[in-house]
């Protein structure tokens, strides 16, 4: 009876504290703006439709006629972390970063990895119609990239989706939290209850490779078969479910981490924005 209770206690303990962690993890907030890299920036504010105010820059373009690109870090960083190696893209776009719902500067009581923010980029969109701004890329990385595919389909302002190193489903990653033979699988269906239970969110639903099924406008996944946070059977997953986007187009590399920049880098993203956009 003894080990019968330590068992279940065990596994009641792990899983919530595992559910909590991820809904609230460390807070990253980078030292680093727009300025120290030479560019000009505002620094803007708006609400969700959960009444979540969130914190980002708006970096303009000097051609007025440029177009605008919406980029959106990872779980648990924030815009600052993503600034240096995207900053390239200012010369040709407008820019707009903004920090995820608990993450960095932004208000909220904690992260649900993809499954709220996706009001998070809608509120940054209706943020940018509210300057006249009708069309926007997206480029996301991890569960900026997840959250990007997760909406594009009911939100007709997106035009074109960098979708780098994203999850294709919330509860497969839930398996990734644990990555303790056999002893995952109950862990993480553990994980996906107290979700439940407190957030009212079904993991199960939180699905990039469900939601581009129809999906028919440009989309570029980039992965990495070393990618050891988000597993290549993910980008796997989402290739299946783009099969017939014939505007859907794949760079897979080997030896890359998560965040790790292959080579051609910059050339791939801004030709892909520039014929799509």
């Amino acid at each position: 009876m003894t080990i019968l209770f330590a068992v279940l206690f065990f596994f009641l303990f792990t899983s919530f504290w595992g559910f909590y962690i991820s809904i609230k993890p460390p807070k990253i907030v980078s030292d680093i703006t727009p300025k120290d890299l030479g560019l000009d920036y505002e620094e803007v504010s708006f609400i969700t439709s959960d009444g979540v105010k969130l914190i980002g820059w708006w970096l303009p373009n000097k051609n007025l006629a440029a177009k605008t690109l919406v980029l959106l870090h990872g779980y648990p960083a924030d815009k600052g972390d993503i600034l240096p190696a995207l900053s390239f893209l200012n010369k040709k776009y407008n820019l707009l970063l903004f920090d995820f719902r608990y993450l960095g500067r932004s208000e909220g009581r904690y992260s649900t990895a993809g499954a709220k923010e996706t009001e998070d980029l809608q509120a940054a969109i209706n943020f940018l119609k509210s300057r006249g701004v009708s069309e926007v890329g997206v480029w996301g990385f991890s569960m900026g990239g997840a959250v990007a595919l997760m909406i594009a389909a009911r939100v007709p302002e997106i035009k074109a989706i960098v979708s780098e190193s994203s999850y294709a489903s919330l509860d497969l990653m839930t398996l990734e939290l644990y990555r303790i033979p056999i002893l995952k699988y109950p862990l993480a269906y553990l994980t996906g209850f107290w979700t439940k239970i407190f957030l009212g969110i079904d993991i199960r639903e939180i699905s990039p490779k469900e939601t581009v099924k129809n999906l028919k406008i440009p989309v570029l996944i980039i992965h990495s078969a070393n990618d050891s946070v988000i597993p290549f059977k993910h980008a796997l997953l989402l290739q299946d479910a783009l099969k017939d986007n014939p505007r859907a187009d794949f760079w897979f590399q080997e030896n890359l981490t998560h965040g790790q920049l292959g080579g051609e880098y910059q050339k791939r993203i801004e030709d892909f924005f520039d014929k799509n956009l």
